[in-house]
C-alpha cells in the first residue's frame, strides 16, 4: 500500500492524491493557535501593566482571566466566524469536455469522499458517477460519440491509495456496462478513447520504488483492446514523467509529451533487482548520444505511430518550450503552454507564429473541447471556460463565494457556484 503523502510519481498521481487529514494537520493547527493566543495575552497584560501601572495589577489579572476564558472557549468551537472545527475539504481537479463540448467532467473531492462530476455549462445541472467505498474513480473521459466514459481506478483504504493496483475501466455514459478492462499491478492514468471508441491509450509505469520522491516511474505509452482486453506497448522508453496522450484521427498515431527517458531501444543498460541503474551519468549520457546520432528527439511534445521504434517531432517552438499539448479532434489544432511563462497557452501555427489564446496564470488542469472551440483551466477551486476565438469568458464556476459575489455576479453573469451535492447519481 502507498501512503498518500508520498503520492508523487507525476502531476496525475499528484492530483488522484490529496492528502488525508489523520487528525495530525488538525493537532498542529490547535498549537498553533495556542501560541498564538499565549502571545496576544501576555502583550496584552504587558501593555495594561504599563499603562495602569502595579496599583491596578488585579484589574489587568481579571482582564488576562476574563480573556483568556472567552479565547478558549472560541478555540473550543473552532472560531467565532465561522463555529467549525475545521473547515470543510473540497476540490476539484483533473478536467475534461464531454464529445459536444457542452458538459465538463472533473475529479471532485469532499470530506465524505471523491466522485467523478457532470457539470452542464448551460443549465448548470450537476450530475456525478460513484464509486464503491473502496475505490477511487478519477481522470475521465468521454468517448468522442458520447456513448461511454473511461476512468482510472484506485483501491482505497482509510487512509491509503493503493497506486500499484491501479486499473482501467470503461462504462457507458449511464453508468451501464461497466467493465475493468485492465489487471495487472502498476499505475495506469491518463487514459484516453481513440476516434473508433474500439481502443484506449494510456500511460502506464514500469515499476513500483521502494524509495525515493516518487512511488513510481519507468513510464510508457500502453494501449488496449476494449473488447478482448488485450494490452499492446507503444512506447519503449521508460520516462520519468509522461502525459497528454492523445490519438489522432487515424487512430494509429498519437500525440504525448515526456521527459527523462531511461531506455533506448537496442541499447542494453545493467540494472539491479529493483530495476534501478548502476550508474545512471553513463546511461543517460549513452541514451543521448544515441539519440543525437540518429537525430531523434524523444523529449518533448511528440508523435508516435503504432509500430515504429522511434517518435516524431513535427511540431517546431523557438520562442519557448511546450508543456501539457492540447489536440482537437480533428487533429488539426495544438494548443500548448509555454514553460516557465505561468499559464500562457499558445494556438500552434507552423510558421512559428503561435497565437496567444489565453494567459491564466498557476493551474491544475487544462482541456480543450473536441472542436477546439473552448479552453477550459482548472484550479483546486474553479474552473473558467473561454472561447478560443477571442478569448472571452463563457463560464467561471466556483465552489464557494467570494468577497462581494453579488455584485460580481452582476457585473460578469458568465459566473456561477457549483451546487454541494450533484442532482442525480449517473451510475445508480
Amino acid at each position: 500500500m502507498t501512503p498518500l503523502l508520498s503520492c508523487r510519481a507525476s502531476e496525475a498521481l499528484r492530483r488522484a492524491c490529496p492528502v488525508l487529514d489523520t487528525g495530525e494537520s488538525m493537532k498542529q493547527m490547535q498549537k498553533e493557535k495556542e501560541v498564538v493566543i499565549s502571545r496576544a495575552i501576555w502583550s496584552f497584560i504587558a501593555r495594561k501593566s504599563k499603562e495602569s501601572g502595579m496599583k491596578k495589577i488585579n484589574t489587568v489579572f481579571l482582564l488576562f482571566i476574563t480573556a483568556f476564558i472567552f479565547i478558549t472557549l472560541m478555540i473550543s468551537v473552532g472560531g467565532c466566524a465561522t463555529m467549525q472545527t475545521k473547515e470543510i475539504k473540497d476540490e476539484i481537479n483533473n478536467l475534461s469536455f464531454s464529445h459536444d463540448g457542452k458538459k465538463v467532467l472533473f475529479d471532485r473531492c469532499r470530506d465524505e469522499g471523491c466522485q467523478i462530476q457532470v457539470y452542464d455549462l448551460e443549465t448548470g445541472e450537476l450530475a456525478a458517477y460513484q464509486s464503491p467505498a473502496n475505490e477511487r474513480w478519477t481522470m475521465a473521459k468521454q468517448s468522442y460519440d458520447g456513448k461511454k466514459i473511461v476512468f482510472s481506478i484506485i483501491p482505497e483504504g482509510e487512509k491509503y491509495l493503493d497506486l500499484t493496483q491501479m486499473q482501467i475501466a470503461v462504462m457507458d455514459v449511464d453508468g451501464k456496462n461497466y467493465k475493468k478492462l485492465t489487471s495487472d499491478p502498476l499505475p495506469k492514468i491518463y487514459p484516453t478513447f481513440s476516434h473508433s471508441g474500439k481502443k484506449i491509450l494510456y500511460v502506464k509505469a514500469g515499476r513500483i520504488r521502494k524509495q525515493g520522491r516518487t512511488p513510481a516511474s519507468d513510464y510508457d505509452a500502453w494501449e488496449v483492446d476494449i473488447e478482448t482486453g488485450k494490452e499492446t506497448r507503444l512506447t519503449k522508453f521508460e520516462y520519468m514523467y509522461m502525459s497528454s496522450v492523445c490519438y489522432f484521427p487515424d487512430d494509429e498515431r498519437f500525440l504525448y509529451q515526456a521527459e527523462g527517458p531511461f531506455a533506448f531501444p537496442g541499447l542494453d543498460f545493467h540494472k539491479d533487482a529493483e530495476g534501478r541503474f548502476q550508474d545512471v551519468k553513463a546511461a543517460l549520457a549513452m541514451i543521448g548520444e544515441e539519440a543525437h546520432k540518429r537525430k531523434i528527439h524523444l523529449v518533448g511534445t511528440l508523435v508516435m505511430k503504432r509500430g515504429d521504434l522511434f517518435p516524431q517531432s513535427p511540431y517546431v517552438f523557438d520562442e519557448f518550450n511546450p508543456k501539457r499539448p492540447l489536440l482537437s479532434k480533428d487533429g488539426t489544432r495544438l494548443f500548448v503552454e509555454a514553460a516557465g511563462e505561468s499559464g500562457k497557452f499558445y494556438l500552434y501555427s507552423p510558421d512559428g507564429n503561435h497565437r496567444l489564446v489565453h494567459h491564466a496564470g498557476s493551474v491544475d488542469s487544462v482541456a480543450i473541447s473536441p472542436d477546439g472551440a473552448l479552453l477550459g483551466i482548472c484550479r483546486n477551486d474553479s474552473i473558467f471556460v473561454m472561447r478560443v476565438s477571442d478569448d472571452a469568458y463563457y463560464r467561471g464556476i466556483f465552489l464557494r463565494r467570494f468577497k462581494d459575489w453579488d455584485d460580481k455576479v452582476l457585473k460578469m453573469p458568465y459566473l456561477r457556484l457549483l451546487s454541494e451535492k450533484p442532482l442525480r447519481i449517473l451510475n445508480r
